[in-house]
């Protein structure tokens, strides 16, 4: 059954063209991944197909109940497309988590046949992105989702939408067909625009060789007669004539060459990091009975754990249990908090609260470097942010622009730990990527929360449980403790899926009777 039709839409910001979409459909059953770098317009896109923001050109038309899911926690959902209502939880009432919990929860309750999330795994933990997976497999319908997992995405989408140089285009299969096909068609413009450039350079070269050769013929002597050297210019034009005609035959055939425009190059994010010397010491840092209290709630009691000068440790648990908070106490220092001499540690907070909104991109970046300005700039460069961006304050960047001025704050700075909250969060596809591998180049000291099962799998090295108020040590990676939870059969939290149930049914009962 058809769900949406797509003619022809095109969406601009003053002169910039953000994209094209030509003629698309979307139908029941339908799993679709909406992929482009940060800044491409995926957002504002899904907002044209939910109906809530206007093309400045084409046609939609949607058939049947639809929900979108925002990456501010809001869920949105109308029985047309056109009447919408808007199922929110004020910010302050829960975490990011919960929040983004019950607008998921809202969409689904309504039982839309078309649905529309970007970036649904944001703040989500790792049961709740779990549980959304499965809920998302099992859903009847079609949806188009944002996301910068691309585990997430080749699991779930059976095909791609992608914004490439102002256009959507539709690719059918999953994520990682998408990629081969995207880079066998990079290679093959490519290949088509060197040949290209070698043909014309070697007309031009072959004519303007002919042109001197013409120009340089041997001229009369000067003490010769005006017979002879009437006889000797006469003797000359012939071949004189030929070259310069063989010359201008070749500039023309060079002239009407096929043109091949250079390919637009792939997006690549560059990232790397300088390292201060290593702390001599095996432990760069080591927390001994730290308490942690909202309010009169006591979050975690007493908690000891430590992180090693080198390796990688990364911290999970549920929403709410106070990983990032136990970040921040860190950070802040406190008689439970001992850093070992010579360590050097840089933060990456999900929230950016690193960063003063009211300084520019480039001051943000520079807040703890000793690197000059032009190479501060080139870091910037690296990570996708351009020119135009570098003298914008901080406080109106997107999303994911924030999180890249935050994480060029810690390439320019000199540290050797590494204290990271779900850096991973707003940033798109590509930039996710780079910090992947950069991350596993990493030599010193790593602290990363993330409930990203690409960067839990890649990364971890051992693992801190933050659970019942207290933080538990595994001396291992990520699978190693799956392995071991299935030896325990230990049952996995469904709370996503029971509040989705609890919203259903209220939804249901509050529907008027049937006529």
């Amino acid at each position: 059954m058809l769900l949406c039709k797509i003619e022809d839409l095109s969406k601009s910001y003053g002169d910039r063209l953000l994209f094209r979409t030509g003629r698309l459909e979307i139908h029941d059953g339908d799993r679709i991944g909406l992929v482009g770098p940060n800044g491409a317009g995926k957002s504002t896109l899904l907002g044209i197909l939910f109906g809530d923001l206007s093309p400045d050109s084409g046609r939609i038309s949607r058939f049947g109940p639809a929900a979108i899911v925002r990456q501010d926690g809001q869920a949105h959902s109308g029985p047309d497309g056109r009447m919408r209502h808007t199922f929110c939880v004020p910010k302050e009432s829960h975490s990011g988590g919960e929040h983004t919990r019950r607008a998921l929860a809202a969409a689904f309750s309504q039982h839309p046949s078309l649905l529309f999330l970007d970036e649904p795994t944001t703040n989500l933990d790792l049961d709740g992105i779990q549980t959304l997976e499965k809920q998302l497999a099992a859903f009847s319908g079609g949806f188009v989702l944002i996301s910068h997992d691309a585990g997430l995405l080749g699991r779930l989408c059976t095909s791609i939408w992608a914004i490439q140089e102002n256009t959507v285009r539709a690719f059918p299969g999953p994520y990682s067909a998408w990629l081969a096909q995207r880079d066998r068609e990079y290679a093959f413009q490519q290949e088509e625009y060197e040949r290209f450039r070698a043909e014309k350079q070697r007309l031009e070269h072959a004519a303007a060789a002919l042109a001197q050769q013409a120009q340089t013929m041997k001229k009369a002597p000067k003490r010769m007669g005006n017979s002879e050297a009437r006889l000797h210019k006469g003797a000359r034009t012939v071949p004189q004539g030929t070259l310069a005609h063989r010359s201008a035959a070749l500039l023309r055939k060079a002239g009407q060459l096929a043109p091949k425009e250079r390919p637009e190059p792939l997006p690549q994010i560059k990232m790397a990091l300088g390292a201060a010397p290593p702390p001599t010491a095996k432990t760069a840092l080591q927390v001994e009975g730290m308490t942690i209290r909202y309010g009169e709630r006591i979050i975690l009691k007493d908690i000891c754990f430590s992180v090693p000068a080198t390796g990688k440790t990364v911290m999970v648990g549920k929403n709410g249990s106070g990983k990032s908070s136990i970040l921040r106490a860190c950070m802040s220092g406190g008689p439970a908090v001992r850093f070992s001499a010579g360590v050097k540690a840089g933060y990456f907070s999900q929230s950016h609260e690193q960063l003063n909104l009211r300084q520019t991109v480039l001051e943000n970046a520079r807040t703890h470097s000793a690197l000059p300005e032009h190479e501060v700039r080139t870091i910037l460069a690296n990570l996708g942010l351009s020119a135009a961006d570098i003298p914008k304050p901080a406080g109106i960047l997107s999303g994911g622009e924030r999180a890249k001025t935050a994480l060029a704050q810690l390439l320019a700075s000199d540290c050797n730990l590494l204290i990271l909250d779900e850096p991973t969060n707003h940033l798109d596809l590509y930039a996710a990527q780079a910090l992947l591998e950069m991350l596993g180049r990493w030599q010193g000291g790593l602290l990363l929360v993330t409930h990203d099962q690409t960067f839990l799998q890649a990364l971890a090295e051992r693992l801190l449980f933050v659970e019942n108020q207290q933080v538990r040590t595994f001396p291992g990676g990520w699978d190693a403790w799956q392995q071991e939870q299935q030896r325990k059969s230990m049952p996995r939290d469904a709370g996503l899926s029971e509040l989705i149930e609890r919203m259903r049914r209220a939804a249901d009962a509050a529907k008027p009777p049937a006529k």
